[in-house]
């Protein structure tokens, strides 16, 4: 075997720690072009699901502040809490992240104005199923942890698989609230959840993700399921409108269903699981 000569070895060496100082490129979903210290040491996640995502990585030791709301896993109750609605910018910049990790869907505002005072800030915006997934990737990569994000991705992709065909696609609607009615349209994460599971969303009839909905509309599509995200079951079956829908309503944990995370495939199957029993 031939010996490397030592200025050889000297030059490699010096191209391993070059590459390692320039970091990994990432285009966000803002366009944005970052270049990020792979891995960072202190990350900020500004919404309840980006620390979720990052705990779902294995990235939960390097999280120093999360949103106020942050409440799973339990682990995020201990970290730094950064404020809910608005956030705390102050508080965000007194953590010294070498990143934060912000939802442009939820806190547009918050991420140019971080940027503005210096912050590294990637924006990322799951929607649905796909772009959870695409998302795991982006973090994955951007965080140094890109082989997890591939086995966490690749995991969850096979877990969608079992979902099969229906032989009835099931009408369902979502009941978000209930004063005003209010439920999930196109471009909710409820509509993706409701198509792959093999049904279809009534609430897509109307404008916008998350639509107010009258009670006589309801009636008039005569859903086949009507799903319950507030714990309220008891008040719906006695609800004026409800009372001749009331057999067709069913309470789910919305903690599943809510978070662009590794819990909606948990969602998932339980929705598929439902509607296989009103086949």
């Amino acid at each position: 075997m031939k010996t490397i000569k030592k200025g050889t070895f000297i030059a490699l060496l010096f191209l391993l720690v070059s590459v390692f100082a320039l970091g990994v490129s990432i285009t966000d979903v803002t366009g944005t072009s970052l270049n990020i210290s792979t891995p960072p040491k202190r990350i900020v996640a500004c919404v309840p699901s980006d620390s979720e995502m990052l705990f779902d990585l294995g990235l939960g030791d390097k999280v120093v502040g999360v949103n106020d709301w942050a409440n799973y896993p339990e682990a995020v109750t201990q970290i730094e809490k950064i404020g809910g609605s608005p956030l705390n910018i102050e508080k965000i910049i007194s953590l010294k992240p070498d990143v934060v990790l912000a939802n442009a869907g939820l806190v547009p505002q918050e991420i140019e104005k971080m940027r503005e005072l210096g912050l590294v800030v990637l924006a990322i915006n799951p929607t649905d199923l796909d772009s959870t997934l695409e998302t795991y990737l982006l973090v994955g990569k951007a965080f140094g942890v890109e082989v997890e994000a591939q086995q966490l991705v690749s995991e969850l992709t096979h877990r969608q698989t079992k979902i099969l065909p229906l032989e009835k696609k099931p009408r369902v609607f979502v009941e978000i609230w209930n004063d005003p009615l209010m439920t999930s349209g196109k471009g909710s994460l409820w509509d993706s959840l409701i198509e792959k599971a093999g049904g279809e969303n009534i609430g897509a009839l109307a404008q916008g993700a998350y639509p107010v909905f009258s009670i006589e509309e309801l009636i008039k599509q005569d859903p086949d399921l009507i799903i319950l995200t507030n714990f309220n079951l008891e008040e719906a079956k006695n609800r004026p409108g409800y009372t001749i829908l009331k057999d067709r309503l069913i309470e789910v944990d919305p903690s599943l269903y809510t978070y662009p995370t590794k819990r909606l495939w948990a969602g998932l199957e339980n929705l598929y699981e439902i509607f296989q029993k009103i086949q």
